[in-house]
């Protein structure tokens, strides 16, 4: 018998990790989605994996314009985390008003953020009630700062390393 959801909600608040929120186009501007199943999956090509639930506004535009944008939030851009999650409202996620810009695909990426990505859908994949979508990425930038991280529930700010710099495959 499969983990109820409870449970498995539950064992994934102890995952860590950073915020991001994805960013697509909608009739007469942009809308965001706040995702916490984001990875990269490939360095050549350039591949990053996101998924998506069936039900959501972004998933459909998503699967229409075959193309998104991946914000890697700044520790002081919970706002933006918020918004793009729908806490704010039914409107919430509707980030027209935030700078962004176009890259290769036409996709919105945000103007202010710690990193940013633009990629075109490479693939999808059915994950239950999300999809996975791999998206091959077509350009990427930086910024100075620290990354807005999630863990058991709440918002967390980057601490002091423990070790240093590791070099990760």
């Amino acid at each position: 018998m499969p983990a109820s959801p409870d449970q498995f909600r539950s064992a994934l608040r102890r995952w860590g990790s950073g915020v991001s929120v994805v960013t697509t186009d909608r009739l007469g501007g942009i809308q965001g989605i706040t995702v916490s199943s984001f990875c990269s999956l490939s360095l050549e090509p350039p591949l990053v994996l996101i998924c998506i639930n069936k039900r959501t506004g972004s998933h459909r535009l998503i699967e229409e314009h075959r193309a998104f944008g991946v914000n890697i939030l700044r520790d002081d851009q919970k706002t933006i985390s918020d918004r793009a999650a729908g806490l704010t409202g039914p409107q919430g996620n509707w980030l027209d008003d935030l700078p962004h810009r176009r890259f290769v695909t036409g996709a919105p990426v945000l103007s202010d953020c710690l990193a940013w990505l633009d990629c075109a859908v490479e693939a999808a994949h059915d994950g239950g009630d999300h999809t996975i979508f791999v998206g091959r990425v077509e350009a990427a930038g930086q910024a100075d700062g620290g990354p807005l991280l999630y863990f058991d529930g709440a918002y967390r700010r980057l601490g002091r390393a423990i070790v240093g710099r590791s070099r990760r495959a």
